[in-house]
């Protein structure tokens, strides 16, 4: 089924035959659709590698579903109040298919499937393979000039789906409604050695949750070092106060203080004249006494930044720029904003221009060694500061932490995999428009994948990084990959990915190509020997035919009676059923009939119902005629006078 020639009507129609949403414009209809022919073409292999697998369940299938759909509440499911009897006779009258199901029943998945982290990449990567090709990258907004000495939230370090507000003293996450399990979070442009320093958080507004949903809102405020992990307290040199009463330090969570919300303000102080450094907290105003002490040697003379860390919730700083605090803030304690500029220590700057950012494509099949290629990469690489965009690192963005960390059953496990993929997708739009540099920490198998992706950032400086390791070393990745997450990549996954894996080539869009592992002329041979068996493997594919076949034949299906080539319906054509009374004839099957009439309501309105119709139509009749029979004559003559022709009048 080609979805970019079905006509809206029809796009409707398949939509409503698989029970999804039907309104909206054209372009998201065929996007929906196709989304579940996707999920249908995978379903139906993963099931014929498995021994069939049933349909996922109501909540993964929203997660499935496109954007415009998730953002619908859910509909209440017809037959919930009805009585048994009624519910009987609605089972007795669905129609039921050739193999004798009823439709619109979704078969029930077996709860032993889980697709992992592989099936759903493989799915986004797949879907955008096939897509068009991406409108240039919007012009990132640019920052009006503000004096360098302020202290505010910095853009630059902040996580890509953290929207920081325009005075840079606030934010909130960016898909909080899509996503709402994920962790968002910024620090300070400045940070501090020595003295006694404080800032104020604020959670101004819980944003709203779609019905149904059981996350909370909640704020992890605190202090951290440069360079360490976005999520604030799950790392070394990082501290925080969570929203739920427990203060965290290097994954590690324990109780401390009060539980904090909405309306409420957290004060963070920092103590540098002690032996130790000191890190205590307030609620508003009240204080909450010593949560971390930390030592000095360890701490090296490194910059503590104010960090925050939100889930589905507004925050506001005070950095000292208030002309009044929140609430008073303890004795001798200064906020950071008056601190003198020479005390206090910058983070890197940004990028001046696009021009300078660039970004890596990692290519690769799975288990293959990318991520620790990129992390390490990184890692030697500060000054340019990667952000590595891949489904691992959202993953750990979207997992609840605490003191005990709740186990998750798979279908929660399998529906956090999912969003943290589409997740993915989006976020690798938002940062073609930031001036940063990324590495796109995916398996980019397909050529036209990784041409759309790389499109996206069109100013950048584009290199693609391609791992392939010899086929031991990638056994070995595998297993160990299988121990560590704890589920294997589909077979008919991965036999699609080695049937279009190719290694890419310099190009237009591509400046240089470099090998990780093994050099191009070793990787070939083994990229071609995995597309043989995998194409060997695999069903045979349908045979394109005709496409203008195709969609005269579907034409011809979708015509009924009635229905032409002028926008479904021939002019002046009335569709009426048979045996339907119709201009009072009994059982009339339609017909022709005069095509002004639909106007006569118009002329109604406009000059009465005492007009006549006919007055000036007979007189431009008899006007015809009398014009028709001068001409003939006239024309006779001029024949008979020239020719000697007698006409035929």
């Amino acid at each position: 089924m080609e979805v970019k020639r079905l006509k809206v009507t029809e796009l409707r129609s398949e939509l409503q035959r698989r029970g999804l949403d039907s309104r909206g414009l054209k372009v998201d209809l065929a996007q929906r659709l196709q989304e579940a022919l996707d999920a249908e073409m995978l379903e139906d292999e993963a099931g014929g590698a498995a021994g069939g697998v049933g349909e996922a369940e109501p909540e993964a299938e929203a997660a499935l579903a496109p954007d415009d759909q998730r953002d619908q509440e859910p509909a209440t499911k017809a037959g919930d109040d009805d009585e048994p009897g009624d519910e009987e006779d609605s089972e007795k009258s669905k129609p039921t298919g050739s193999d004798g199901e009823r439709r619109g029943v979704k078969r029930q998945r077996d709860e032993k499937e889980e697709h992992g982290r592989a099936y759903y990449e493989f799915r986004e990567e797949a879907y955008h393979s096939r897509s068009k090709s991406p409108p240039p990258p919007e012009e990132e907004a640019k920052d009006e000039e503000e004096d360098p000495t302020i202290v505010s939230l910095d853009t630059y370090t902040s996580d890509l789906h953290f929207q920081v507000s325009k005075d840079r003293y606030g934010g909130q996450p960016l898909f909080s409604e899509k996503f709402p399990t994920l962790w968002s979070g910024a620090r300070s442009t400045y940070g501090v050695t020595k003295g006694k320093v404080c800032f104020e958080a604020k959670v101004t507004q819980n944003l709203p949750l779609k019905e149904g949903c059981t996350e909370v809102s909640l704020l992890r405020v605190g202090w951290s070092v440069d360079f360490s992990r976005p999520q604030l307290g799950e790392d070394e040199f990082s501290y925080g106060f969570d929203g739920r009463g427990l203060k965290a330090e290097n994954g590690q969570f324990e109780e401390y203080g009060q539980a904090f919300g909405e309306n409420d303000v957290i004060g963070c102080f920092a103590n540098f004249k002690s032996e130790e450094v000191e890190l205590s907290f307030s609620k508003n105003g009240d204080d909450l006494g010593i949560a971390f002490r930390v030592s000095k040697e360890s701490l090296n003379e490194r910059a503590l930044l104010p960090h925050v860390l939100c889930k589905n919730c507004v925050v506001e700083l005070n950095f000292g720029q208030k002309e009044e605090p929140f609430f008073p803030s303890a004795e001798e304690f200064v906020f950071i904003h008056a601190v003198p500029v020479e005390d206090r220590v910058r983070t890197v700057l940004p990028p001046k221009t696009m021009e300078e950012c660039e970004v890596l494509l990692m290519v690769g099949l799975p288990g293959s060694g990318k991520t620790q290629w990129a992390l390490k990469h990184a890692q030697d690489n500060p000054e340019k500061r990667y952000n590595v965009l891949g489904a691992e690192t959202v993953l750990n963005q979207m997992r609840m932490k605490g003191p005990e960390e709740p186990e998750m059953d798979p279908k929660s496990r399998d529906l956090l995999v999912q969003q943290a993929s589409q997740c993915l997708s989006k976020l690798v739009q938002v940062a073609s428009r930031t001036r940063r540099n990324i590495i796109l920490d995916q398996c980019n198998v397909y050529n036209s994948g990784q041409r759309r992706k790389l499109l996206l950032f069109k100013t950048f400086s584009r290199k693609v990084v391609v791992i392939v390791p010899n086929e031991e070393d990638w056994k070995k990745r595998l297993e160990l990959r299988k121990e560590v997450e704890g589920d294997d990549v589909p077979e008919t996954v991965m036999l699609e990915m080695k049937a279009n894996f190719s290694l890419p080539e310099k190009c237009d869009y591509m400046e240089e190509v470099t090998f990780g592992e093994l050099e191009k002329e070793e990787a070939q041979p083994l990229v071609t020997k995995y597309k043989e068996e995998a194409r060997r493997l695999l069903p045979p594919s349908e045979k394109r035919t005709n496409r203008r076949n195709n969609r005269n034949k579907r034409n011809r299906q979708s015509r009924s009676r009635g229905q032409g080539y002028v926008g479904g319906q021939r002019r002046g054509y009335d569709n009426r059923a048979y045996g339907q009374q119709y201009w009072g004839q009994s059982g009339s099957r339609g017909g022709y009939r005069n095509f002004y009439d639909r106007y006569r309501g118009d002329y109604d309105r406009f000059y009465g119902r005492d007009y006549d119709y006919n007055r000036y139509r007979d007189y431009y009749r008899q006007y015809n005629r009398e014009w028709q029979s001068y001409y003939y004559q006239d024309r006779d003559r001029y024949y008979r006078n020239y020719y000697g022709y007698q006409g035929y009048r």
